[in-house]
C-alpha cells in the first residue's frame, strides 16, 4: 500500500475518532481553565469585577457557609463617565442581593490605585496594597469558572514573596459549564477567548492594554 494512502487512512481515522469523542475533548479543554480550591477560615472573600450575576451570589453563598467573615469588592474602572450614574455599582448590586436574602454581610470596596481596574492584574495590585494595610493572611478569590486559572495566575504573580495565602472559588452560571460550553454563544466566547488571554498573562506581570476586565 502506498505511503500517501496510509497517511490519508490514518488521518481520516484520527479525524473520525476526534469527532466521536469531541465532547470529552472539549470538556477536558474547559476543565484545564478551572481552579476551585477554596477552604474555610479566610480573612475575606474577594469578588472580582465582572459577572455580577454569578460572582456576587456565589460569594454570598460562601459567606453563609462560613468561609470568611466579610466580602471585598474590587473597583472596576467606569467605561462611560457621562452615563455611569445610570448603572448600578458592584456594591449597590451586592447590597441589593444581601437585602433580598435577608443577610448581614460586611462589605468593603477595595480602593483602586489608578481610578479603577481595567484588568485582573490591576485588581491584584489593588488587593495587594489593601491586604498589606489590613494584614490579611488568607483570601478567597471568586470569579467565573472559565476565568479562575488566569485570575489565580495573575494574583499569584503579584502576591509572590508575600505570606498571603490565595485560593479560588469558581462561580458557575445557569447557561453553560465545562461540559456544554460549546452549545451557547456566551460559552464559546468565554472559553475560546480564554485560550488567547491566558497565554498573554503567562508572559506578563502587568495588564495588556488589549485585554479588558472580565
Amino acid at each position: 500500500m502506498k505511503k500517501w494512502l496510509i497517511i490519508v487512512i490514518l488521518s481520516f481515522g484520527l479525524l473520525a475518532a476526534a469527532i466521536s469523542q469531541y465532547q470529552s475533548i472539549l470538556t477536558a479543554y474547559a476543565n484545564f481553565f478551572t481552579v476551585n480550591n477554596a477552604t474555610s477560615g479566610a480573612d475575606a472573600i474577594v469578588v472580582l469585577s465582572g459577572g455580577k450575576d454569578t460572582r456576587i451570589p456565589h460569594a454570598l453563598k460562601l459567606f453563609t457557609e462560613g468561609y470568611a467573615p466579610r466580602l471585598l469588592l474590587t473597583n472596576e474602572k467606569k467605561r462611560n463617565i457621562r452615563f455611569a450614574h445610570l448603572f448600578s455599582t458592584n456594591e449597590e448590586i451586592a447590597l441589593a442581593m444581601i437585602k433580598e436574602l435577608k443577610l448581614s454581610v460586611p462589605i468593603i470596596t477595595v480602593p483602586s490605585l489608578k481610578s479603577g481596574a481595567t484588568s485582573t492584574f490591576d485588581e491584584a495590585y489593588d488587593l495587594l496594597k489593601f491586604s498589606e494595610k489590613e494584614r490579611f493572611r488568607h483570601l478567597i478569590l471568586v470569579t467565573d469558572t472559565f476565568h479562575t486559572r488566569r485570575a489565580y495566575h495573575a494574583f499569584q504573580t503579584v502576591f509572590k514573596g508575600t505570606q498571603i495565602r490565595l485560593e479560588v472559588s469558581a462561580a458557575k452560571n445557569e447557561i453553560y459549564n465545562e461540559s456544554n460550553w460549546w452549545t451557547s454563544d456566551q460559552g464559546i466566547s468565554a472559553y475560546v477567548l480564554e485560550s488567547i488571554k491566558y497565554p498573554v498573562y503567562l508572559v506578563s506581570s502587568r495588564n495588556a492594554t488589549f485585554i479588558r476586565n472580565d
